[in-house]
């Protein structure tokens, strides 16, 4: 599998929900950033599996891909995402992703996210 078709496959395990599914595409060891109003680090695939468990009520409404960009073993993809929490709130979310892999997982992920404005 290509790098492009792996990190492809964790961009629609997230349209899914799909938590099992992006964990086995992450490494043991994985390095997760998110940095927005505030910055969040999850080192390892137990921190990011607390992460997306807390997420269970966070359904996706959709989600866009402006740009899939492959250099060697990196991919970035940037677009909209739009979420509807247990409560029926909407929030939606411009984001940017870099993800790099190694041995065809998954080992860094830097995501930049900034709330849509109405």
């Amino acid at each position: 599998m290509t790098t492009k078709e792996i990190v492809q496959q964790v961009i629609d395990a997230f349209d899914n929900n799909d938590v099992e599914k992006i964990l086995n595409l992450f490494a043991e060891d994985v390095i997760w950033t998110m940095k927005g109003s505030s910055i969040t680090i999850m080192n390892g695939k137990n921190e990011v599996a607390q992460f997306l468990g807390g997420m269970e009520d966070v359904k996706m409404i959709s989600s866009t891909k402006e740009h899939i960009i492959v250099e060697g073993n990196t991919v970035a993809v940037d677009g909209l995402v739009q979420c509807r929490d247990k409560n029926g709130k909407d929030m939606a979310m411009y984001y940017a992703d870099i993800y790099e892999l190694e041995n065809d997982k998954v080992k860094k992920v830097t995501s930049y996210i900034v709330d849509k404005k109405e």
